[in-house]
């Protein structure tokens, strides 16, 4: 049975959770009108931490470039579906991760393709990147066309440049061709410039494969 110093103590974390939870900014409810001010005050309570601040605020200008509304909706329940929606791109990002991946491989085994050697040719609007690239078959099978592109990167794994590929010339069973493959070069691109400055051993080349069809019908994708 509770006494009545229980009871006081009980009526005392009653109305102390009550007084902290109206106090808390993230539950209050979306305004349009008063989203400046309710931001100050939930940065300024420091419940939010760095990455829930970035995620927050992230979620919203989405929210309003998409036309989604807000309106009903608390700053707490907001800031979870930012968590939501957050997890769900990791998941999806993840998963073509995987698919690329297997991909690679799957065609990989019918198809090496390596980048070997790059240059620079031609002059003002008709200057040109060179991307020398040879292609291995080993299959028991001509291979009629093969289509995919070139990710390249610096050391640190940051992208320079990505090209598309076709190589339609037709690569003979347990063969190897090289091909030179060109786009144009401009000054402005920060990504042309650059890569036009690198030397072969300092970057790196990762080859996606999308398609390589036999000159039987068939076809790996």
């Amino acid at each position: 049975m509770i006494n009545t110093k229980q009871n006081l103590i009980l009526i005392a974390m009653i109305a102390i959770f009550t007084v902290t939870s109206c106090n808390n900014p993230l539950n209050k409810k979306y305004n349009e009108q008063t989203l400046e001010q309710d931001a100050k005050e939930i940065y300024e309570s420091k419940k939010l931490n760095e990455d829930e601040a970035k995620l927050f605020t992230g979620y919203i200008m989405l929210a309003k470039l998409g036309g989604k509304n807000l309106e009903g909706k608390t700053y707490k329940e907001i800031l979870q579906a930012a968590k939501d929606y957050k997890s769900e791109q990791e998941q999806l990002a993840a998963k073509a991760r995987k698919e690329e991946e297997e991909k690679r491989i799957k065609l990989g085994a019918a198809l090496s393709v390596a980048m070997y050697d790059k240059g620079y040719g031609g002059e003002g609007y008709q200057a040109y990147l060179q991307y020398a690239v040879a292609f291995e078959n080993k299959t028991d099978k001509d291979i009629r066309a093969v289509k995919g592109s070139l990710k390249i990167t610096d050391l640190f794994d940051t992208t320079i440049k990505s090209i598309t590929i076709v190589e339609d010339n037709g690569i003979p069973a347990h063969e190897t061709i090289k091909n030179v493959f060109t786009t144009d070069y401009n000054k402005y691109r920060d990504e042309d410039t650059i890569l036009a400055n690198k030397k072969m051993q300092d970057i790196k080349v990762i080859w996606t494969p999308e398609k390589i069809i036999f000159s039987d019908g068939t076809s790996l994708e």
